[in-house]
């Protein structure tokens, strides 16, 4: 198996496969394939120029192309002939007065036919989005270039034009117009009969589905809120792309959703995020999450603003089944059924946040990274246990290689600009090797902020993937999940979090995940519990740190300096909590003012429709109507009113 590391000094291409002791057992450097760490050589296949800050590569869905931006345009890698090149491609816009431009991201069709490019975006050269043919009888021909307004670089925000898998149809956004669809190459006749359009004018992103198991391929469009109308997705039939099959509205003031769907188009899922907590229990706003069917015959809700936050969701790639992550932490990971939408499984509250499937559809890593401490399990899908627990501190990225029962975690930048690392684990929990990106130069500190370029020297890993590969090309097949050690069993679920008091649900102090509750203040804590605790290695044939008959996950101390990291983390969020505390003492009291005066104002009116009633008394009986009667009836209930609202406010002057 092979991975990327996209560097400071290019990108490196190692076989995971090709491990063999360093007999200088330690030393080395990353660009050579050793790991300083446990006295492991790791081959490395090719080393291929790029950028400094290594912002744009990909491979091509099969993995046997990739292609790599440089500071001229695009340079395209055989993969499967010792990464030499076999195509290049110029960057479009020139660079003028001391503009630098450029491309900065690309992507592969699904059959690699067709290139898209995308360079930074300038007034003087709006058409920054570039298709390119990669195949046929012109090779490195432009055929279409489009707009992406105010791109600069990094991820990209919507990708501009995309294929359906067996490419006979492309879809481009167009700002203002919507979906335009063609069945045929780029051309400039849009009064063709192959030329269509979803009419969708305010659209802002798309999803395409896999082909269904009837033939048909959709597109989920998302809408968002203007004009005074709430923000929908809408889901078309390509083959009559005239009138949507599914509409979905979100709820009020959601500002984007992410649209995924399951392995072969027969549902949707919607995650919408909102700016605004409705409780005042999350300083993270509130999610929203939607299971709809593509054919438009069911759609629920599965979670929403109660739920609290949505952690991470994630299809199977195999089974019609979805996992999710939701709440406080510890958060519930559950499994639902994809053709109801319906609970299926429950795993049990840890304190986690990402989702991992391998490519099989048997193993889920289930990780808690971020301000969290780096907690990962494998867990059994099929006899629903946990394999074994480890921990990956510090990872930002992670993915299983594609024979599902290998796993790379990474420390890479912007997130983290020191410590950058790329570890490979089993499914076991072995770790087989450990690429650190270490400086050969560290500047000193800034003298007025104690960071500054010491940080930005240390920045050497931007990006680590696996080598994809089609299902021609594998040669990697399912296997069962090995049994465990002898002796020993494997827990049913998850391994339980620590009994922890959880946010309080009433306040209106924000609260960060996980506060009271397995915060990174208090994992800062327990690890340094756990270096005053002699720590137990599980059977090496089980694997690095796992799982006993008897006891719990044990789980390896952390290092001082992730001690010194999660610290950092810990304070962070105590300023904004605290922040957070002071601003919902002034919303407390701004409630209050603003409920004090509707209640003055409403005994105002009381007392102005109790006069009223003084006023009918003056009447003779005999010229009371029975509208009059039923008033004067009411009087005692107006009465009891107005009592108990001056005992709040203390009536008027």
């Amino acid at each position: 198996m092979e991975f990327l590391a996209a560097t400071k000094d290019g990108i490196v291409v190692y076989d995971a496969s090709s491990l063999s002791k360093n007999d200088e057992n330690g030393g080395g450097s990353w660009k050579t394939g050793v790991s300083v760490s446990n006295g492991v050589k790791v081959k490395v296949l090719a080393q291929l120029p790029s950028p400094d800050n290594a912002f744009g590569h990909g491979w091509s869905e099969d993995g046997a192309w990739l292609g790599s931006v440089n500071n001229e345009g695009i340079v395209i890698y055989d993969a499967d002939d010792a990464y030499k090149s076999i195509l290049e491609l110029k960057k479009v816009a020139p660079d003028v007065a001391g503009r630098q431009g450029g491309v900065r991201n690309l992507l592969f069709s699904p059959k690699r036919n067709y290139l898209v490019t995308y360079e930074k975006w300038d007034p003087q050269y709006p058409e920054n989005v570039h298709v390119w043919a990669l195949q046929g009888e012109q090779p490195g021909k432009k055929l279409y270039s489009c707009t992406l307004k105010g791109y600069t670089s990094g991820a990209l925000p919507v990708s501009m034009i995309r294929w359906i898998p067996d490419e006979s149809l492309s879809l481009e956004l167009r700002a203002g117009q919507g979906i335009v669809l063609r069945s045929v190459e780029f051309d400039d006749d849009e009064d063709s009969s192959a030329f269509r359009l979803i009419a969708e004018k305010n659209a802002s992103n798309y999803e395409i589905s896999p082909k269904s198991p009837k033939g048909v391929t959709f597109v989920a469009v998302y809408i968002p809120e203007t004009g005074g109308l709430v923000a929908h997705v809408r889901v078309y039939d390509l083959a009559n792309p005239s009138k949507a099959v599914v509409e979905t509205p979100l709820p009020a003031k959601v500002k984007d959703a992410k649209m995924m769907w399951n392995h072969d188009g027969t549902s949707l899922l919607i995650l919408a995020n909102s700016d605004v907590d409705e409780t005042g229990c999350s300083y993270f706003g509130t999610t929203y999450l939607y299971w709809v069917k593509s054919d438009g015959k069911a759609q629920s809700q599965v979670f929403g603003s109660k739920d609290g936050q949505v952690q991470d969701i994630a299809w199977s790639p195999t089974a019609n089944e979805f996992a999710a992550i939701v709440g406080f932490q510890p958060a519930q990971v559950t499994i639902y059924d994809g053709k109801t939408g319906k609970l299926s499984s429950t795993l049990g509250k840890v304190r986690r946040n990402t989702l991992k499937w391998n490519r099989f559809g048997k193993l889920v890593a289930v990780g808690g990274f971020g301000t969290l401490a780096g907690d990962l399990d494998f867990f059994d899908r099929a006899k629903e246990e946990t394999v074994c627990s480890l921990r990956a501190p510090l990872t930002v990225d992670c993915a299983f290689g594609q024979d599902g029962r290998h796993f790379l975690a990474c420390t890479i930048a912007p997130r983290m600009n020191e410590d950058n690392q790329i570890s490979v684990y089993k499914y076991t929990g072995e770790l087989l090797f450990k690429l650190e990106y270490v400086p050969e130069h560290i500047d000193g500190r800034h003298e007025d902020t104690g960071a500054g370029a010491r940080t930005k020297t240390q920045a050497l890993l931007y990006a680590a993937s696996w080598r994809p590969f089609s299902s021609g090309q594998d040669k990697y097949e399912d296997r069962a999940v090995s049994p465990p050690p002898s002796g020993q069993r494997r827990k049913k679920g998850l391994p339980e979090a620590q009994a922890t008091a959880g946010p309080s649900s009433s306040g209106t102090a924000y609260r960060p995940p996980g506060a009271g509750g397995g915060g990174a203040g208090n994992s800062v804590a327990a690890m340094m519990r756990l270096q005053e605790m002699p720590s137990t290695a599980a059977d090496p044939s089980a694997g690095g740190w796992g799982t006993s008959a008897d006891q719990a996950p044990t789980l390896k101390p952390m290092e001082e300096w992730e001690i010194r990291k999660l610290e950092k983390i810990r304070k962070k969020e105590e300023q904004l909590r605290e922040q957070q505390e002071k601003d919902a003492v002034i919303q407390a009291r701004k409630d209050m003012e603003s409920t004090e005066r509707a209640e003055k104002k409403k005994l105002k009116q009381l007392k102005e429709q109790l006069a009223a009633l003084d006023a009918l008394k003056e009447k003779e009986w005999d010229e009371l109507t029975e509208e009059d009667e039923e008033q004067l009836e009411g009087e005692v209930d107006l009465r009891a009113q107005i009592a108990e609202l001056e005992k709040r406010v203390g009536g008027l002057d």
